[in-house]
């Protein structure tokens, strides 16, 4: 009996220990921990660009979440994801960020979270064995020093990361940067149609003022960018451009050599006058187009008869790039991009040079510089190949001392600086993915924020921005390799299951065969079983 209270005792005692160390776990947890993300793209934690963010809070800053409880997949799947974010923003903040879960289930908080700027959306759900229209609040309100920002409605988890931190960094930067885009040449600016998404995302980050070369350029920018150009500069304009880059400030050129006609799918030269001013430094930005194998896919009308049918097709002139720089902050998290009718860059051999170039995107390896001017879908590729095959570098960066290589006769003053210094130069050999059917391409907008970004030297939000977007394209077969594939599955399986069943029938055949001469040949066997058998008698 001692023996069964001692054995209990010990039990309760470890019992006891196992529960006692399991809350000392739990609480030191709360102060010691290791968090490790092992999905792809490092989604559920958050990125060194927002500690960096976060890292900037002097003051309390109150994030208020206003989410209708138990909504139907995905928005309640949504939910959860905020919330374990938002955790890591918590735990980040070093105690300056603090949280607020409301659930707008009264009138009064309803009002509050709709004065907010958080208004309810629409949602069906299945209720009752039937469909309902329910509404639903899924907004965030961020409040600091006396100042607001509103994230309206989550509508999906992708970017979400990108949306919480720039609500925070406008928030707790003291002072925008100021982003020059050159005018008066046919460029696109934010009152063209079509690129409402990308100008909006601009001018959350940036102050945005619309310039002129003819004068000189205001001291107050930090970058200028020109965004397609369609008229030839002016000489004197040029000369204002060197001498902006000479002093060290930040450019970015979006550049066609032809302009395209959709309507007739024919392309003609056209010309900005940079070109030449590129070959100075180095860069040729040559004529033709890249048409590349993995493209985009575009719905075509077919006319059959009296009917008309659709057909979606690939279409060579829209190159959808994969090849990225994953060295350079500007595209480390850009999986893929969208250049349509680009021009190749190809930087001169100049040893010793002062101004290097770095190539950011490029095409595939089964890619070709086509130099005619139809641009008619539904030509095959083997028509569009030429000898100068890929890869081509489709967008780059270039950096140095320009002033050795073109100096300006516009003083350096005019461009804010009194001396040369090394400056930045991005280039991309097109322009159209600012065509209003392509801008609002989540992939080209965060290509060209971040290359926006890293000019004006603010890198805190290029690792975020296309978090959460991804794009794996399936690797191209040859014909052999499709046939291969094809003909493996109509015949190989078949004889497999042959193979397999006729293996299994034979070995099964081979062990019946051999069970009465194993039994008939064992002595010890026989021995066994007429002991068993007499009795049964």
């Amino acid at each position: 009996m001692n023996r069964k209270i001692r054995g209990l005792a010990f039990s309760v005692t470890g019992a006891a220990l196992l529960l006692a160390a399991l809350a000392a776990t739990n609480v030191l947890s709360q102060f010691f921990y290791a968090r490790f993300d092992f999905s792809s793209g490092k989604v559920y934690s958050i990125s060194d660009g927002t500690r960096a963010v976060l890292d900037q809070i002097k003051d309390t800053l109150l994030v208020k979440v206003y989410y209708t409880p138990r909504l139907p997949p995905p928005y309640g799947l949504q939910e959860q994801y905020l919330k374990d974010l938002l955790g890591e923003y918590k735990s980040s903040g070093r105690g300056r960020l603090k949280l607020e879960f409301i659930n707008p289930d009264t009138p009064e908080r309803q009002r509050e979270a709709q004065s907010a700027g958080i208004a309810p959306v629409q949602i069906n759900v299945m209720a009752r064995d039937k469909f309902e229209v329910k509404e639903a609040y899924m907004g965030a309100v961020f409040l600091y020093k006396g100042r607001t920002e509103t994230l309206p409605v989550l509508e999906n988890t992708a970017g979400l990361e990108y949306d919480l931190t720039r609500r925070i960094k406008k928030l707790t930067v003291p002072q925008m940067k100021t982003l020059g885009l050159v005018g008066g040449h046919g460029e696109k600016t934010g009152s063209d149609p079509g690129l409402q998404h990308l100008f909006q995302g601009l001018s959350e980050q940036m102050n945005i003022e619309t310039v002129s070369l003819d004068k000189p350029l205001p001291a107050k920018l930090d970058a200028l960018w020109l965004l397609g150009p369609t008229q030839p500069l002016k000489s004197g304009e040029i000369e204002r451009l060197k001498a902006w880059v000479n002093a060290g400030r930040p450019l970015g050129l979006l550049l066609n050599r032809r302009a395209v006609n959709l309507q007739a799918f024919y392309a003609m030269p056209q010309e900005s006058g940079l070109s030449a001013l590129l070959q100075k430094w180095g860069l040729d930005l040559r004529e033709g187009f890249v048409v590349d194998a993995q493209s985009e896919r575009i719905q075509m009308e077919t006319q059959y008869g009296m009917f008309v049918a659709m057909r979606i097709q690939e279409y060579p002139f829209l190159p959808v790039a994969t090849q990225i720089n994953r060295e350079h902050p500007a595209t480390r998290r850009i999986d893929a991009v969208t250049l349509p009718f680009v021009h190749p860059l190809k930087a001169a051999a100049v040893p010793a040079s002062p101004v290097k170039f770095t190539s950011l995107v490029e095409s595939s390896r089964a890619s070709w510089h086509h130099t005619g001017n139809s641009i008619q879908p539904g030509q095959p590729l083997e028509k569009l190949e030429s000898a100068d095959k890929g890869p081509f570098s489709l967008a780059g960066v270039l950096e140095g001392d320009f002033y050795k290589l073109a100096p300006s006769t516009v003083a350096a003053t005019e461009a804010g600086a009194d001396k040369a210094a090394a400056g930045r130069v991005v280039v991309v050999g097109t322009a159209y993915q600012l065509h209003q059917n392509l801008a609002n391409k989540a992939s080209n907008i965060a290509f060209l924020m971040n290359l926006i970004e890293w000019s004006l030297q603010d890198e805190s939000l290029l690792s975020i921005r296309a978090k959460g977007f991804s794009f794996r394209p399936l690797r191209r077969l040859s014909d052999f390799q499709r046939s291969a594939a094809k003909y493996g599955l109509i015949f190989f399986l078949p004889a497999l299951l042959l193979l397999s069943g006729s293996a299994f029938y034979y070995r099964q055949r081979s062990l019946r065969a051999r069970l009465p001469g194993l039994y008939a040949d064992n002595p010890e066997t026989t021995r066994t079983h007429e002991p068993a058998a007499s009795s049964h008698a």
